[in-house]
């Protein structure tokens, strides 16, 4: 054998050692050899020092290798092992600069905090305290998450239902945590009715008052779009094995199955055109997510098919757009932009409503609004956006000054659309058009 050959050969072999060893670490998850998996997040143990940018490097050093759903079941593994050591609050930064740095993280954020929120609250617990340590980042996730696993250890009898939102000072003493749990309810809802949709519906209307209970039809709406893909935000959460469930409060609402059709191929619209009057305008606000679906990707289709909803919804639905395609985009300004501008001129304003709203939602910083609102030209639609923003600054903030001075931030000419948003004046802006 030649030397030429020999080199050759030897080469190739380093070469297969080194696919083999890169094999083994995408395996690991790990970045280096031998790095055990399920150690990185423990070695935290005992560090009350610990801050999420530290965390979130050691999470990306650990998937970084990893691609599809395994690098997301290696994220998800890494976050609720910090949840396992009662640390949340760590695990929702930690989460939040993940995002920050990586589009798709940042569009599965809603679901990665879902399941932070789920595994968080355990029986014994106190329900408000585990709440108390979730944060809005990522829609508020991790509110909705704790109420789901209340309601799936604990049932959803009438009297649970009516109550749960308002027997903690924690969770009622602002609007936008309420809002958060009754929404969450919404969700709990659809998953204990095994994603039969008008039964977890008419459970809404247990709680007490409009407000709550069109705060919980949108969760649950938004429950039966994801849990109807399979990509329902939670595990299995609940009561242990069937000879204890009485013991341990499962009150026996799980169905076996779904009995209400989970899509129309035939009908965009569906399941809006199946349910109630009453449920449609926070259906037809969640709808674009299925009209996406079903046209398989196609965003052009979202508007015309909004443009079939009946009068009264084609407002939500074009909002429904606006939060979707943010979601979708991963917030990309730009893009929003566009996919809102090709809808009906007299509607498409409400579109750009929903974008911001969502830009909120995410993140609870009117600034991030307000940055989304100076990239609009038309004074008309530029008007409408610092309305919403404002109207989110209402619901952030609880005192009148603290409104008062979010709304300072906006563009001089806009300032008074925001404190008409934010409620601090009765003066319709000028450049506001329609209802």
């Amino acid at each position: 054998m030649t030397w030429r050959r020999r080199l050759l050969l030897g080469a190739a072999g380093v070469l297969v050692a080194a696919v083999a060893t890169l094999a083994v670490l995408r395996g690991q998850g790990a970045l280096f050899p031998g790095e055990d998996r399920s150690s990185r997040p423990l070695d935290l143990a005992g560090r009350a020092d610990a801050d999420s940018a530290e965390v979130a490097s050691l999470a990306r050093a650990r998937c970084l290798l990893l691609s599809g759903d395994e690098r997301r079941a290696c994220l998800q593994e890494f976050l609720l092992a910090l949840v396992e050591q009662g640390r949340i609050r760590l695990a929702i930064g930690t989460l939040g600069r993940l995002g920050a740095r990586d589009a798709g993280i940042r569009r599965a954020g809603h679901e990665y905090s879902h399941v932070i929120g789920i595994n968080a609250w355990q029986p014994g617990k106190d329900l408000g305290e585990v709440y108390g340590q979730c944060s809005e980042l990522f829609q508020s996730g991790c509110y909705h998450g704790v109420i789901q696993a209340y309601f799936a250890w604990n049932g959803t009898d009438s009297a649970t239902v009516a109550g749960l939102c308002t027997s903690s000072p924690v969770i009622s003493q602002t609007a936008w945590l309420r809002f958060q749990c009754v929404h969450g309810i919404g969700h709990a809802l659809v998953q204990a009715r095994s994603l039969h949709l008008p039964r977890a519906l008419e459970g809404c209307d247990q709680l007490r008052g409009p407000y709550d209970q069109e705060s919980c039809y949108g969760g649950a709406f938004m429950e039966f779009i994801v849990g109807a893909r399979g990509q329902s935000h939670h595990p299995r959460v609940g009561p242990p094995p069937a000879d204890s469930a009485a013991e341990h409060g499962d009150h026996g609402d799980h169905d076996p199955a779904p009995a209400f059709a989970l899509r129309d191929r035939n009908d965009l619209l569906y399941p809006c055109t199946a349910v109630g009057e009453k449920y449609r305008r926070q259906c037809y606000q969640m709808q674009p997510g299925i009209i996406y679906e079903t046209a398989n990707g196609d965003v052009g289709k979202l508007a015309r098919a909004c443009d079939g909803a009946p009068g009264p919804h084609r407002k939500s639905c074009y909002l429904g757009i606006g939060t979707y395609i943010s979601g979708l985009t991963g917030r990309d300004a730009g893009r929003t932009i566009r996919i809102c501008s090709l809808g009906d001129p007299d509607f498409r304003e409400w579109c750009f409503v929903g974008v911001v709203k969502n830009f909120i939602d995410v993140t609870a910083k009117p600034g991030d609004g307000m940055d989304y609102c100076r990239l609009l030209e038309d004074p008309r639609i530029a008007s409408r956006c610092y309305v919403a923003v404002g109207e989110q600054i209402a619901f952030l903030r609880l005192y009148m000054n603290d409104r008062r001075d979010a709304c300072g931030a906006a563009e001089p000419r806009y300032v008074s659309a925001c404190l008409f948003g934010a409620g601090l004046t009765g003066e319709r802006p000028a450049d506001l058009v329609g209802t």
